[in-house]
């Protein structure tokens, strides 16, 4: 996950999606092979500001881009693979989100891998799931509440 606080303001929807070129090789290599392809894999972008204007300075945005990695079991040094990561989804912004200008205009910046996340309490940093899957992703997560026990809801 990447957090930029921007001295601009882009024209994003508050949502965007960008797809692998192969959405399922590079979730299949995300779940099976524990890596990511550096050169297509699929991003999200939330743009806050262009819904709440108080969330930053006039003229300023703040963007989160998340880009879903294998977990700790991949065995992955995210120490040493952060700032790499980091400049490859900078580099993405600029070139599939069409933010060509990003980096000059980056005034804060946090990037958080799963071995950040873990240090917070996020077993093997997996904060979506345990496997970025299509039968984890959406309606077919597990649900909050139980269906076989009553009463029963995961907070």
């Amino acid at each position: 996950m990447v957090y930029l606080a921007l001295d601009k303001t882009y024209d994003l929807p508050f949502h965007s999606i960008y797809f692998a070129n192969n959405y399922r090789e590079n979730l299949q290599t995300i779940h099976d092979h524990k890596e990511i392809q550096k050169d297509d894999f699929s991003f999200y972008v939330r743009n806050a500001s262009v819904v709440d204007r108080t969330l930053a300075p006039e003229g300023h945005s703040g963007i989160y881009v998340l880009v879903p990695m294998s977990n700790l079991r991949s065995g992955e040094n995210w120490e040493s693979k952060k700032e790499e990561w980091y400049k490859i989804i900078i580099n993405t912004l600029k070139s599939r989100a069409g933010l060509e200008d990003i980096e000059s205009h980056i005034i804060n910046s946090t990037a958080i891998t799963p071995a950040d996340w873990e240090k917070r309490g996020i077993y093997l940093g997996a904060t979506f799931n345990l496997a970025h899957t299509i039968d984890q992703m959406l309606y077919f997560r597990p649900h909050n509440q139980f269906e076989c026990i009553g009463n029963c809801y995961l907070v």
